[in-house]
Formats: structure tokens, sequence, C-alpha cells
């Protein structure tokens, strides 16, 4: 069972070895196709039986392969044992919690127990396993440096806390949102001081991760707000410790939990940063509070709730985001107050997936180096001009409504599932009850019922000139390919209808060329 769920399902060989076992099915399976004609298999539930394995077993493969590709372009789920946790969860469901939050003392720890010891990983991004001595969480965490970065270089270096969503972790997000390219441009062209990118895990355990220290579960809140930058503060001497120049970010779920855990700790944020994020937690054991908790834990009641004190908030999610974090952003405009600040980035379209997060984080980074309060905290040149005329910075769509459209068309509109389901069902049609009859030439010796049919066949093909000159390989070999194409098409197209109803179901993508974006980044 170990071995089974060690499988990496982000390797490249995987997702091969996947592609291979699909083409041999489909191979395998044209062959076989005819020999579960009727008179080849007697008995109809053998006969249909045969089919249905035929045509299912390629279909799970191909279906498979395409999950390998998306997966890969993010990382969400790194080994075959993670998604049977995963898929239990989603089953099973988190169990429900009546201790509220944890009171944890975090307190000062020792300088032995704040060193680490970092790797560089093939991306060039830095790894440590490290456990927090406030917490007790052991995870991993990846920092990205400037190119150029040395503990004695001379400079000061902002932080920014990167949050990943769930499923995922913090080297797959930041590696397809191209976050170490995106650091190195906005500080080569003097949009943000020196910085450095810090990605905790927030996968304490084999549940949803939450953003709060929960009575009975892992100290994830202290982890985050005390643990982690305590460690990177020490093993990086020349990072910064002024809120000014410490900002938290995430992704989706971890979205939410970087405007909550900045609101609930702004003496250690001065700026929060949410993509695709949304108002209301809606995972983990937060949720399972009691709804007085979640309504005094909504993003906007906090943030209205607040005494402000200037904490800066980017909030962006595409107009077309079915977990709707685009309406998060609007609300979050309303409810600040002044001295706090809410922009919000609300593009049309993107959905909620990764190519929208790497097209927007050069615009946070631009937003982030857009005020002078980064730079003075660390003492470096001014960068808010050269950030606010940047290309990244006129990008940022501010609005005031939100008009959630779904272009029928789409791969989230019903108008692609009804074609698709359409498609499915006249190709496994014609695969089903045409195509098995599409069988090699029978010997001479043959007299069942099906080689008179043939015999009378060919006579009638015969007679109209039809295939007399065409050798008899040649005819096997077309009805093979004629077989394999029928079967082709009907796994293929049920395959990709798998993957329509679960992006409908899930909101991810909302255009075609994200997902063809996706999915090149899968193959790399």
């Amino acid at each position: 069972m170990s071995v089974l769920g060690s499988i990496p399902l982000t390797s490249i060989k995987t997702l091969v070895a996947v592609a291979v076992l699909a083409v041999l099915s489909l191979l395998a399976g044209a062959s076989l196709l005819a020999r579960s004609a009727p008179s080849r298999c007697p008995g109809r539930t053998r006969r249909w039986l045969g089919r249905a394995v035929i045509l299912l077993v390629p279909t799970f493969l191909i279906a498979s392969a395409g999950a390998l590709v998306f997966n890969r372009s993010l990382g969400l789920v790194k080994t075959s044992g993670d998604l049977a946790k995963l898929a239990l969860l989603s089953v099973v469901g988190t169990t429900a919690q009546s201790g509220g939050e944890a009171d944890v003392n975090a307190q000062s720890a020792a300088v032995s127990e704040l060193d680490a010891t970092f790797t560089k990983t093939e991306d060039g991004m830095l790894q440590t396993t490290w456990t927090g001595p406030s917490s007790g969480i052991t995870q991993p965490v990846f920092v990205i440096t400037p190119r150029d970065y040395s503990p004695n270089d001379g400079k000061t270096y902002a932080v920014i806390e990167l949050l990943h969503g769930y499923p995922g972790g913090p080297d797959g997000t930041m590696q397809g949102a191209q976050v170490q390219e995106a650091l190195n441009n906005a500080i080569d062209e003097g949009i943000i001081p020196p910085t450095i990118i810090v990605g905790p895990s927030l996968n304490v355990d084999e549940e949803a991760h939450d953003c709060a220290d929960i009575e009975g579960r892992p100290a994830v809140y202290t982890w985050v707000t005390h643990d982690v930058p305590a460690m990177i503060r020490h093993n990086f001497p020349n990072t910064t410790s002024h809120r000014d120049a410490w900002m938290i970010g995430g992704f989706s779920a971890g979205a939410y939990c970087a405007i909550w855990t900045a609101l609930r700790t702004p003496e250690t944020y001065g700026a929060a940063a949410s993509l695709s994020g949304y108002d209301t937690q809606i995972e983990g054991h937060m949720t399972n509070q009691g709804e007085q908790y979640l309504a005094d834990n909504t993003l906007s009641t906090m943030l209205a709730n607040r005494t402000p004190d200037g904490m800066r908030i980017y909030a962006m999610a595409a107009g077309d985001d079915a977990v709707g974090g685009a309406y998060t952003a609007l609300k979050m405009a309303s409810a600040v107050k002044e001295p706090d600040s809410v922009t919000t980035d609300v593009p049309p379209s993107g959905g909620h997936a990764g190519p929208l997060w790497r097209e927007h984080i050069p615009t946070m980074l631009a937003w982030w180096g857009s005020s002078d309060r980064v730079s003075r905290a660390v003492g470096a040149t001014s960068t808010a001009a050269t950030a606010q005329s940047s290309e990244a910075s006129a990008s940022i769509v501010p609005v005031t409504t939100v008009t959630h459209e779904v272009r029928p068309t789409a791969p989230n509109g019903y108008l692609t599932l009804a074609l698709l389901i359409a498609g499915v069902l006249v190709s496994l049609a014609l695969t089903w009850l045409i195509a098995p009859r599409w069988q090699l030439r029978r010997h001479e010796g043959d007299t069942d019922d099906h080689a008179d049919h043939q015999h009378r066949a060919r006579h009638r093909a015969q007679r109209s000139g039809l295939f007399t000159s065409v050798p008899r390989p040649a005819l096997r070999a077309l009805g093979y390919l004629a077989r394999l194409m029928s079967l082709g098409a009907a796994t293929v197209s049920a395959a990709l209808l798998v993957g329509i109803a679960a992006n409908i179901a899930g909101g991810f993508y909302t255009s075609w060329s994200s997902i063809a974006q996706s999915f090149m980044d899968g193959l790399r």
C-alpha cells in the first residue's frame, strides 16, 4: 500500500507511463472490439461486459493523463497517497469542533531553535524543512531571493509571505505562477525595493488547512505569523522587521487566510494581497465553529469593525470567478475605512486558475511598490513613481460593479457541456453497436452465420465493383483502423466530458486559452 501511495503525480515519468498505457489500451481495444461481436462472444452479458471494459479502461487512462498534465501546472497533489486522502476528505468531510480558537503562548525562541539549513531546488528556490518552536509544526518552507542576493551585500530586504491554496503547496504554486521571474523583473526595473519571498507550507495534517489556531488542531496561525517570520529574520539577517516592508498574500484559500492574518496581526504585516480569495471561510475547521464565528471572521466585516491603522490591501479576482472573488473585492472596498485602503483589480475574465495568478503577480508587486512606505522601511531608493507608471500597474482594472456572465461555448458553458454529451452519446453508440462488426475476414472454412453474412456482403461488393482490387491484409488493416478511430473518438470525448464537468463543478477555467496555457505548462 505504501508503494501505491507513493506514486509521484507531478513527475513527467508518471505522466508518460499513463499516456503509454492509454495508447496501448486503445490499440488492444480496437482489436478486441471485433471479438466482442455477437457471433464471437455468445451470451449478451459477457459481450456487453467486454465492450464496457474496452471503453472504460482507455477513457479512465486518458482522463487520468489529462488530470496529471493540469496537476503538474501548479503541483496541486504530489503523490497518489495525497490524492487518496483528498478524495476521502471530500467524501467524509471534517469533523465538528466545539473548542473554538486555541490560545497558543508564542514565546521568543532560543537562537538554536531558529537555525534552518536551506538547500537549493532545481528551480532555484531555497528549501528547508523546519519545526516551529511555538507551533510545533514541521513543514517545508520555500524562499525566493533575488538573483544577486547575499546576506552581506549591504542591502536591507523587504519580505513577502505567500500562502498557497487547497489543495496545493508553496513550491508548485510559486513555480506555476512564475513568482521568481516576476520578482527579479520587478527589482531590476526599480518597481519594488530589494525583496525576498517566503512560501510556508500549510499542509500541517491530512485536513484542509485553516488560518487560525483551532483547538485540537495544529497551530497554523502561530506557524505563519510567529515561527516563520522569526526563522526568516534569523537566517536572512538583512531582512527588515518593519511592518511597512512585510506583506502577506495568497491564492484562493490562501488569499482568504492572507487578508485574515494581516487584519489579525497588523504589528507584523502592513500590507496584504488577495488573488482570487473569498469573503467568508469555506474550507477547514474554521467552518465548523458556528455561524457567529463565521460572521465575525468575514473579511469585509473585520475591515468594517477594526480600528484603521493604514493597512494596504490588494484584492484581485476575475469577474467570471465562480467562487465569488470579485464580489469579495468589492465588499472589502465598500467596508474599508481610512487610512486603511483596498485596491480592487477585477479583470472581466480569467476564472479561478493558475494563468490568471501568473498574469497578476507582476501587478501585485507593482501595486506594493507604488507606496513609498515600503522603500522607506528598508532605506532604499523610492520606487513609487516607477511602479505607478509601469505597465503592470496600468493593467489594474478597478470596478464598482461585477457582471458575471458565462459564455455558452466557454469551458464552463452549458452549451459546451451539451455538445460534448451529444458527441459522447453518438460516438459511444457507434463504437458499441456498429464498430464491432468491422471485423477481420473469415477463413474459407468458416461456416457460421457471421461467415455467411460476410460471404453475402463480399458478393454484393463484387457485384458493385467495390474493394475487388484491395488485398485482404489491407481490408483487415482498414477494419482495424476504423475500429481504432471509433474507439478513440468515444473514449477521448468521454474523457473530455469528465474534465469539462469537473471544471464546471470547480469553477476553474473560463477560457480555452487559459486551458491551453495550463496544458502546455503541465507538459514542461
